[in-house]
């Protein structure tokens, strides 16, 4: 009497497998856009205190993307409440057909506020998200880094992102130091990125920088990252010639600059691009006057492969890094967990206070090295060959604490900077 029963069950379990299966496969065939709006993301361009920046892409027809948006107070009554921002417009052109790449930075808002918004138009809106200004006077906030996230299956890197930010929700925005994907000019990788963000990246910010896989096209040729470009609406107050690669922000008395170390590259695109830059970071370093200063950059001044070094990009950014004293400079590109001494001058210092930090992030996809050793910089060094890993950064007056946490969540390291009261 039991083996239909049996029978029935082996056959829905066979069914459930072949669908599951089914769903795995479908996931990852290439798809464009369409008129459902995605890849809602978040960024700044302007004062994180009174603007949010929103960018998100849908289908080429698609005109009149739009962002609704109210505080949070008025949820209950959102629709008759929220207020209405037109995004700009511009055309993608992708190996999966034409996109439209909608933008749009609201300004206005009150500090401190949590807002619910949704994006593209009548007919066929997103569901509602929720992001929160910054505070008019911040006293501490906590941002995460993430180290490179190019992969193979990016399942591995949504797990990284969304452990991260269930473990620490009250995190500000999120850095990323490049390498975002593994072929920058082939969108099935972005769209398995977003996808992989989704949650995160339209709730919090996201502050990222280039890295060489970024500027990589189908044939491994060398290109402008432009996919990057086109989809993460940054500050314009770097150089000319790198708007979108090479920016800088404050977030309450911290200064972040954030640049592009893909010289080899970008040669032919853009000639002389770290001497550019180096001319438009000794502005920007001499003109805040923030307590705390962190750099983003991809390649590391001081690395932990055996046979590769940097030694243009630390000619070209060390001396402005020590002269401007940056607190701590953050790196990928070598795919470990490092810190270095404070260096001045490449040479180990007594103390924080008279030299940088350099930190190699780790990695927050599949990617992984063998070939990586500590060096004689380093006083700490950890290979994440076992799992990702992430970084949280709070600052709190003046005290700098930065903690690295395995993808499930154990603690590698954690180091406090603290600044001399005056």
């Amino acid at each position: 009497m039991r083996k239909p029963q049996t029978f029935l069950q082996i056959f829905f379990l066979v069914i459930v497998l072949l669908l599951t299966s089914s769903s795995v496969l479908f996931s990852s065939i290439a798809h464009g856009a369409t008129a459902i709006p995605d890849h809602v993301t978040l960024t700044w361009a302007d004062d994180p205190r009174t603007t949010q920046t929103i960018t998100w892409r849908t289908g080429v027809t698609t005109v009149g993307g739009q962002v609704e948006y109210a505080e949070v107070a008025n949820t209950h009554s959102f629709l008759n409440n929220a207020r209405v921002a037109a995004a700009g417009i511009a055309g993608l052109k992708t190996n999966l057909g034409d996109m439209a790449i909608h933008s749009v930075t609201l300004t206005g808002l009150k500090s401190g506020t949590r807002y619910v918004y949704r994006v593209g138009g009548p007919g066929c809106w997103s569901e509602p998200r929720i992001f929160t200004t910054a505070s008019a006077a911040i006293s501490g906030f906590k941002f995460l880094v993430f180290g490179d996230s190019q992969s193979i299956n990016y399942d591995v890197w949504k797990s990284t992102i969304r452990n991260a930010y269930q473990a620490h929700p009250e995190a500000a925005f999120f850095a990323n130091v490049g390498d975002l994907v593994d072929v920058g000019q082939d969108y099935n990788e972005w769209n398995n990125w977003f996808s992989a963000a989704r949650g995160v990246i339209d709730t919090i910010p996201a502050m990222p920088i280039t890295g060489n896989h970024e500027t990589y096209t189908l044939e491994r040729q060398f290109s402008m990252p432009v996919f990057f470009t086109a989809q993460f609406n940054l500050p314009p107050n770097g150089p000319e010639r790198l708007k979108g690669q090479v920016y800088s922000f404050d977030y309450g008395d911290a200064h972040f600059v954030m640049l592009d170390s893909q010289a080899g590259e970008q040669a032919k695109f853009v000639p002389g691009m770290l001497s550019e830059q180096r001319i438009w970071l000794e502005k920007d370093l001499r003109m805040t006057n923030k307590k705390w200063k962190i750099a983003f950059i991809h390649r590391p001044l001081y690395n932990n492969k055996n046979t590769e070094a940097n030694e243009n990009i630390e000619r070209v950014f060390r001396p402005l890094f020590d002269q401007y004293h940056v607190d701590v400079v953050f790196t990928g590109h070598d795919h470990v967990y490092s810190r270095t001494y404070p260096l001045r001058d490449g040479v180990r210092t007594d103390t924080s206070e008279k030299g940088t930090v350099y930190v190699a992030s780790g990695r927050s996809g599949t990617k992984t090295y063998r070939n990586t050793i500590s060096k004689d910089w380093n006083e700490f060094f950890y290979s994440p060959v076992d799992e990702p890993n992430y970084i949280t950064v709070e600052v709190m007056g003046d005290v700098l604490t930065v903690k690295s946490f395995k993808q499930s969540g154990t603690l590698i390291d954690a180091w406090v900077i603290r600044k001399a009261t005056k």
